[in-house]
């Protein structure tokens, strides 16, 4: 496994190596200093944003009745941490969610921070989905005059899983059964994740509205980037439209899905924007620029989530998602 992810990092860098050799790099970084120390500011305080959507996501993935457990400032918190540890650590996306619901108040059961971390994690990839189809379907065609052949398809076939997607949720939501999930977890004392599997269905089944309005949020939250992909790129001097600004958000998060196990996005950042810009004909060096810009305010955002993530652990040493021992009983001496 590490020399699989050696390899990864070693095919990613080279990759960005050989794309700014070809692009040169004397002009992609022309293109950079554009930007400017306030440009490169406001991008990093515009994130803001998304991640208080993405915690209003986290928030409606609770059930009412747990909800009051949970303290907004907190989560939106634990949100910046866990995509920190995401974004740093070869874990295909899922070292940062055992984060999230490990730096939550001890005080909370384990199961129900376990429990609303997967829902969250279910609404999110289902939002990233959404948006992603919804917005080939509904940008891509005409957009890019080498593919007109294909605008059909295009248009229809991501259409077509969207309305799949939406009848086997509503299919499953009518049939009204809590399915039992036995899991085999080892030691006796991690029980109670066997139950998270159903917490999720029951979820699902129980609050079909927080489970939609939380997957709304994330939409807003994937939508919300391409906010900075007009503002990078109005920086760079290449003035966008809306509907241009989103497709390349909604055709980056194409390739962050197909990359997903890459950590860091380590040449994958550069080299889909360049693809995008060049299939869109809107330069390859500025879409080079772009994926630097981006990927420095990713680092930066992911190293401060590290870093609360450490703060967190040396002011809370006892967090855990082991229930804790009961305690001794007291032996009266008479």
């Amino acid at each position: 496994m590490k020399v699989f992810r050696a390899l990864i990092l070693a095919v990613g860098a080279a990759t960005f190596l050989v794309l700014l050799w070809k692009l040169d790099p004397a002009q992609v970084g022309r293109l950079m200093l554009k930007v400017g120390a306030l440009g490169f500011l406001l991008i990093l305080l515009q994130e803001v944003v998304p991640h208080f959507f993405n915690a209003l996501g986290w928030l409606f993935a609770i059930p009412r009745r747990h909800a009051g457990l949970f303290r907004f400032g907190d989560l939106y918190q634990h949100r910046i941490q866990g995509d920190g540890v995401n974004y740093l650590t070869p874990s295909a996306t899922i070292a940062g969610e055992f984060t999230r619901a490990l730096l939550v108040d001890n005080a909370v059961p384990a199961d129900i921070r376990l429990g609303g971390v997967v829902t969250a994690k279910c609404t999110q990839s289902l939002a990233q989905i959404v948006f992603t189809l919804a917005g080939v379907a509904l940008l891509l065609p005409g957009s890019v005059p080498s593919l007109a052949r294909y605008d059909a398809l295009l248009r229809w076939g991501p259409a077509g899983l969207l309305a799949v997607l939406a009848a086997a949720s509503a299919g499953f939501w009518m049939m009204g059964s809590r399915q039992a999930w036995n899991l085999t977890i080892g030691p006796s004392s991690w029980h109670w994740l066997k139950a998270v599997p159903g917490q999720v269905l029951g979820f699902h089944q129980e609050h079909p509205l927080r489970w939609w309005a939380s997957t709304f949020f994330f939409v807003l939250g994937y939508a919300w980037t391409a906010v900075e992909v007009w503002m990078i790129c109005a920086f760079l001097g290449l003035r966008l439209d809306w509907r241009t600004a989103l497709l390349i958000e909604v055709l980056s998060n194409t390739v962050d899905m197909i990359f997903f196990m890459v950590p860091a996005k380590v040449g994958t950042q550069e080299a889909g924007k360049t693809g995008i810009f060049h299939l869109l004909g809107l330069g390859a060096q500025t879409g080079l620029a772009l994926g630097i810009v981006r990927h420095i305010r990713e680092v930066l955002w992911a190293g401060l989530g590290l870093l609360l993530y450490t703060w967190e652990l040396r002011r809370n040493p006892r967090a855990s998602l082991k229930p804790a021992p009961a305690p001794e009983p007291v032996l009266s001496s008479r």
